[in-house]
């Protein structure tokens, strides 16, 4: 926790807590999450840093998960919200599930607001109702652009890609992101791109066909959007003995980082999992009657090398990441003068200072 004394400082000094300003906290509060299934990095540590923000909190949550099918994604947010929860934190499978999730939201009157993926990519200017209240997004170009770089800096030029499909569109602004840095770096280009619903399957199956396309010397890095996928990816590489393809994925968990750290990956970024607890720190505001002032904040993801990945490890891996006082003292029902828009601007650039 010590990495996070200079983050949190202009927290708890600039912005100390006042109690007899404050409301009473509710706690009956029950909230529901729809999400992927637990076999993905993210999901795992999504869950992981909500449920410490929901124990800070005193929320109850309801959890329940999509099996990565969009129409599955719909009926259980009907059935989430048949329940009647105070409010739903979901992360859209595709832009069209997403949605209608929304449309959900609006006919029951229940507040709401995405982890990770977004419904509209501009929320201020797109989204016309009132009960979906914000989206927790990611800063989707310069992660993008962040993964390319990495490719790049290592001296690669001859790059594949392993991404979502179109219908998600957080994933195309992080494919614009690092279009624009090949793009823009002599000699380097996509040489062949795969589309698909990700998971260590599809990472071995496009990871196969790519090296049965190109020879030695044809390809030099695989950048798959997904640490599930590129950890499949890497097997894929590994048993076809074609360990001089450098793998750069995205999400970072404990499987993750011991590759990082002997060479097996290169790169990964991470962070964008603690999206779901602000995302339940929003919601948790807006539902003691304070308004959302950030309508769709961007989380800055972490990059992560041999160099840092001891110090993620130690920080976003074994831990809550932040105290419940830490929590608490984000909530303006706790500190009025909490700012947690700040927060999470400023987190990526100062979490290991």
């Amino acid at each position: 926790m010590k990495n996070l004394t200079k983050l949190l400082l202009f927290v708890l000094i600039l912005a100390p807590m006042h109690f007899a300003e404050a409301v009473t906290p509710r706690k009956d509060l029950v909230i529901a999450d729809l999400g992927q299934p637990q076999t993905n990095p993210w999901v795992i540590n999504r869950h992981r840093f909500q449920e410490c923000v929901a124990r800070a909190l005193n929320i109850k949550q309801i959890l329940a998960d999509d099996e990565n099918m969009e129409s599955k994604h719909v009926s259980q947010a009907e059935s989430l919200i048949s329940r009647q929860p105070d409010a739903l934190v979901f992360n859209p499978l595709t832009s069209p599930a997403g949605a209608q999730v929304a449309r959900l939201l609006e006919r029951n009157r229940i507040p709401g607001m995405t982890a990770g993926r977004v419904v509209v990519a501009d929320y201020d200017k797109e989204y016309k109702g009132q009960f979906l209240i914000g989206q927790m997004g990611t800063n989707l170009e310069a992660w993008g652009a962040a993964m390319a770089q990495a490719a790049i800096d290592a001296g690669h030029r001859k790059i594949a890609m392993i991404w979502n499909p179109k219908d998600v569109i957080t994933t195309q602004y992080i494919w614009a992101g690092a279009q624009a840095v090949i793009d823009k770096t002599p000699g380097a280009k996509v040489i062949i791109e795969g589309r698909d619903r990700l998971s260590r399957e599809t990472g071995i199956k496009y990871a196969e066909q790519y090296v049965a396309r190109f020879n030695k010397g044809e390809l030099d890095a695989i950048i798959v959007l997904g640490a599930t996928a590129g950890l499949g990816t890497q097997f894929a590489l590994e048993q076809a003995g074609r360990t001089e393809v450098d793998v750069i994925t995205c999400d970072i968990d404990e499987q993750v980082a011991q590759h990082i750290r002997d060479g097996k990956l290169s790169f990964s970024i991470g962070g964008h999992w603690m999206g779901g607890g602000f995302a339940l720190i929003h919601l948790y505001d807006y539902l003691h009657g304070f308004p959302i002032e950030d309508t769709q904040p961007d989380f800055s993801l972490i990059p992560v090398t041999a160099k840092t990945v001891d110090a993620y490890e130690r920080q976003f891996l074994d831990s809550c990441v932040l105290t419940p006082n830490e929590i608490r003292n984000l909530s303006r029902v706790y500190n009025p003068d909490a700012d947690l828009p700040g927060f999470i601007e400023n987190f990526a650039k100062t979490w290991n200072q």
